[in-house]
């Protein structure tokens, strides 16, 4: 079973990846006018946005190691899959992309996954 201090790591892990998704992509499309791979990097490489990505995975990557320290591989690992639902949400809400229903549909399923696997 997990404690309050398990859950709030995974949680915050599970926003640290999704906002360096956003990130990532708020990067990416600030390349686009970029022609040539050593532009792209070079470009990158200056990017706060990217930069603030990097920083956030890295952030991320600590507090998986916290949260592994703590709880199992095979009760911590789906809720990585959690991502699954925060990404899309947070694309639409902060980037205006459009989820498709049967994208939902795949949601609940890997939700429903999720809560067979940790319960």
């Amino acid at each position: 079973m997990l404690n309050v201090s398990q859950i709030a790591a995974l949680v915050l892990y599970m926003l640290i990846l999704g906002g360096g998704q956003v990130l990532f992509k708020l990067a990416a499309s600030q390349t686009v006018a970029q022609k040539g791979a050593l532009a792209v990097l070079m470009s990158l490489a200056t990017s706060p946005t990217f930069i603030g990505a990097i920083s956030l995975y890295s952030l991320g990557t600590l507090v998986w190691i916290w949260i592994l320290r703590q709880t199992p591989l095979s009760v911590a690992y789906p809720f990585y899959a959690l991502t699954f639902l925060l990404v899309p949400l947070l694309s639409w809400w902060l980037l205006g992309e459009i989820i498709e229903p049967r994208y939902w549909v795949g949601v609940g399923f890997i939700v429903v996954g999720i809560l067979v696997t940790v319960l």
